[in-house]
């Protein structure tokens, strides 16, 4: 690392000149303190990776006496070095701290981690900064405190569901060299692997697995869970540790896995393995327990059904799979493409009757009953700084704070009740710093929380600009208290839908989403408010608490 001497123009000028035999000092006898570093001029403290070197000169003026004090584990750097050209600065180590030095510039090397003060012990005939008067003249001890980073030296577990095989402390240093001695795993295929990053040594904050055969093959987790998939015989990888904060020097480290891969053919059923997934280019996707090896002419085992009730006429038959593919970035996952478009407002489930999808390891694909598809979800239509409206992050700070629900751009009930039941906390949130809270000593009070500024753009940076025309999937991330029995809330685009939401069956002390269909005009100055009705909670007694966060509306695609 190449590293040059930062000088402010009236400090340059002075060293230059004072070249010149007939120079004659612009201010005279005036003392100051003047210094310089490699990292700087105006801050005293600074970082260095163990075997790197700062370079300290002093440019003080009319100083009586002047001398440099370099502490233990740290070393001077001799003549010979060149900040230019040279990189490996060990070659050039002299005499070692503690010591002192009368040099104006000295190249200081640091051999042990820690935090070392270098300092400059300068005297002058008169006051300058940081300087006491002490003995008849004026002291400065001026220290620089240098963190001094250790060599990045990984060290890592690998596990098998509970049980250690593998682990490595920093002090390890495997070698290509000695693989004929490393341990082998035996997996069968689809089985995980659980590689765990325990390195602090050297202050890393991030790290690369690069993991040969898995799935994924490489992660920058601290812990990542990796299945093997394929078949075969595999030296396990290798973890990069790395320090990229720029508060810190840079530095690195690679270390090879000194474990062996055994993949075997699975005694497991090979069968669908997780959610099925819609994305935006309408391809359903699933994966399966291992990697397949052959799916050809395998379309008319697949029964899609589509149902849309909002649809005019209503939607409900089979779509005909038109392709049927393995991923190519992914041997374990299978793509369908429809004979007909689909959109992310149906309902759709997939089932499988048996037939020839085959995998690596030679076993036949099971079939499976009618399961859902996840469709895929449009971005949230809020953005930006209507956010912090929806997510009731902006405090009310003028007007009647408590009518206010101490949110601003909302407004509760229609009452001057001391307690109006909804008001903004930050006690809890699901993101952010708050959110609003539900609060009824005794069943549940009806209330309506109003929001204004959700369309009322003009009005606010935080509010909502005009929203379009359409059909969305609108939600709430909500979270109902313990002992909680309310069965349901209500919300109302003003002037339009009353849309009923059931919280009956929702868990309990968790924060969950829920959501809705709404279809609206263009809203333009509109409120969209939530409501809690006794009449919707008949039967619920005690105190019931629940709390509002991150509302979002997403549009559907309208078949």
């Amino acid at each position: 690392m190449k590293k040059i001497f930062i000088i402010s123009a009236l400090i340059l000028a002075f060293i230059v000149s004072c070249e010149k035999d007939d120079y004659e000092a612009p201010y005279g006898d005036f003392s100051s303190l003047l210094w310089t570093t490699t990292q700087g001029f105006e801050e005293s403290d600074y970082v260095s990776a163990l075997n790197d070197y700062v370079g300290f000169r002093d440019v003080s003026k009319n100083a009586l006496t002047h001398s440099w004090h370099i502490p233990s584990g740290t070393n001077l750097l001799n003549g010979d070095f060149n900040a230019e050209q040279d990189t490996i600065y060990t070659d050039f180590i002299s005499s070692a701290g503690p010591l002192a030095s009368s040099q104006n510039h000295i190249n200081v090397i640091f051999r042990q981690p820690g935090v070392k003060e270098v300092e400059l012990r300068n005297t002058f005939r008169d006051s300058v900064a940081e300087s006491v008067f002490s003995d008849g003249v004026w002291k400065v001890n001026k220290v620089f405190t240098v963190t001094v980073f250790d060599d990045v030296k990984p060290m890592f577990k690998v596990m098998k569901g509970t049980e250690e095989i593998l682990s490595i402390n920093e002090t390890d240093m495997p070698s290509e060299a000695n693989a004929a001695s490393w341990p082998t795993v035996t997996l069968e295929a689809g089985e995980q692997l659980t590689y765990i990053d325990l390195t602090t040594t050297g202050a890393p904050d991030a790290r690369t697995w690069i993991l040969n055969g898995a799935s994924p093959n490489n992660s920058g987790a601290e812990t990542v869970n990796v299945s093997y998939n394929g078949l075969g015989n595999f030296a396990a990888g290798a973890i990069i540790s790395a320090r990229t904060d720029n508060e810190k020097p840079e530095g690195e480290a690679i270390k090879l896995i000194p474990l062996k891969i055994e993949v075997i053919p699975s005694t497991q059923p090979f069968v669908l393995n997780g959610m099925i997934t819609e994305n935006a280019s309408e391809v359903i996707s699933f994966n399966v327990t291992g990697e397949i090896e052959t799916l050809i002419g395998e379309e008319g085992n697949f029964t899609v059904h589509v149902v849309n009730a909002a649809a005019t006429p209503m939607f409900d038959q089979n779509i005909a799979v038109q392709s049927a593919t393995v991923n190519s970035s992914d041997a374990t996952q299978i793509d369908l493409v429809l004979s007909a478009p689909i959109y992310n407002s149906d309902n759709i489930t997939v089932e499988y009757t048996a037939g020839n999808i085959g995998s690596v390891d030679f076993r036949v694909l099971e079939s499976f009953a009618v399961t859902n598809v996840v469709m895929h979800s449009n971005d949230n239509i809020i953005t930006g700084s209507g956010l912090d409206y929806t997510g009731f992050e902006v405090e009310a700070s003028t007007g009647n704070l408590l009518r206010k629900g101490y949110a601003e751009g909302y407004w509760v009930g229609a009452t001057n009740n001391a307690f109006l039941n909804l008001t903004r906390t930050t006690d809890l949130s699901n993101s952010g710093s708050a959110s609003m809270k539900y609060e009824s000593p005794a069943g549940v009070t009806t209330v309506k929380l109003q929001g204004t500024w959700f369309t009322n753009g003009s009005q606010s940076t935080f509010a909502i600009a005009t929203l379009p025309a359409g059909t969305y999937n609108v939600s709430y991330m909500v979270y109902l208290e313990p002992g909680n029995t309310m069965l349901a809330f209500e919300t109302e685009v003003q002037g339009g839908e009353v849309s009923a939401w059931d919280i009956s069956t929702l868990p309990r002390g968790q924060w969950v989403e829920v959501s809705n269909t709404i279809s609206v005009d263009a809203l333009t100055n509109k409120k969209f408010d939530i409501k809690i009705n006794a009449s919707d909670n008949v039967g619920v007694t005690g105190e019931q608490i629940m709390y509002f966060d991150d509302l979002s509306w997403r549009p559907l695609e309208v078949r």
